[in-house]
């Protein structure tokens, strides 16, 4: 069980918000679909996609997750598939987010929240985000009983005000091939 957010020390441009919906796809029956992400003032930018994360990762204590830890990747996450947020369930898959705050915003001890499809109940931990660099926060699925499909939302939260909120339709990954193929990924 997996989640990350890591502030990463690169100062990059401002980047647009883009509310690309996904690929015209075979709905799957029942499952409600993702909505477009909520921003608030304070957040300059999102990002968000899936990505391979087979590779070793380092861990950190968060223990109002299921897992009770964190991914921390080594190097900064590249999204192998921008702006997708339906996500095949297979392991070694990774979604998720990067947020830049807007200029001159801080928010030193946001709630990170990722919500799971069944859930009342989030998982959270203590992030920062600041217009100086990156904060991701994405779901690596690790083993069988992570791969539930439904809508999984990211959200971090600041003296009551929501500062995000970034929804991901999970799907089977018999739905996906092209992206559940391509990493080498099995489920």
């Amino acid at each position: 069980m997996v989640l990350l957010m890591r502030p990463l020390r690169v100062i990059l441009p401002l980047l647009a918000v883009f509310c690309a919906p996904a690929p015209a796809l075979a709905e799957t029956p029942g499952l409600p679909t993702a909505r477009p992400p909520v921003l608030s003032p304070g957040v300059a930018a999102v990002e968000w996609g899936i990505f391979c994360a087979l590779k070793a990762m380092d861990r950190a204590p968060a223990p109002d997750t299921i897992a009770g830890w964190l991914h921390v990747p080594r190097d900064r996450i590249d999204f192998h598939w921008p702006d997708e947020n339906v996500v095949p369930a297979s392991i070694g898959l990774a979604f998720g987010i990067r947020v830049i705050a807007a200029p001159g915003e801080v928010t030193g001890a946001a709630e990170a929240r990722v919500y799971r499809p069944g859930r009342a109940k989030p998982e959270t931990w203590i992030t920062s985000i600041t217009g100086s660099g990156e904060v991701n926060s994405f779901f690596r699925f690790d083993e069988d009983s992570e791969l539930i499909p439904g809508i999984w939302a990211f959200e971090a939260w600041d003296r009551g005000e929501m500062l995000y909120r970034v929804e991901f339709e999970v799907v089977p990954a018999a739905a996906r091939p092209e992206i559940t193929n391509a990493c080498g990924a099995t489920s």
